[in-house]
């Protein structure tokens, strides 16, 4: 597993460059804790300002508990997180 400590605006970055739909994430930021798949990536303008959204499928499937994760309106929440690609090395950065 690849170990790195990203500042905030660092992590957002590796999170909007790295993540892709069906990759695990494990993620910790403010007092929650999620976990699971990917279902989407949204970059879509909201209000005139670029947005970063993430559908998480917190039971890693299509049905059950789903979350939104507003990176941008959490950025300096982020704790942590485990990106797990489909096809590639396990990351888990440490936000400092």
């Amino acid at each position: 597993m690849k170990e790195l400590e990203l500042t905030t605006q660092d992590a957002v970055k590796y999170l909007k460059e790295n993540v892709k739909i069906h990759d695990l994430l494990e993620i910790s930021y403010n007092r929650i804790f999620a976990e699971g798949e990917v279902l989407n990536v949204d970059f879509s303008e909201y209000f005139g300002k670029p947005g970063f959204k993430l559908l998480v499928s917190l039971d890693e499937s299509d049905l059950g508990a789903t979350i939104e994760i507003d990176v941008y309106e959490f950025e300096e929440d982020i704790i942590e997180f485990i990106h797990k690609p489909k096809n590639g090395e396990e990351v888990y950065v440490t936000v400092i």
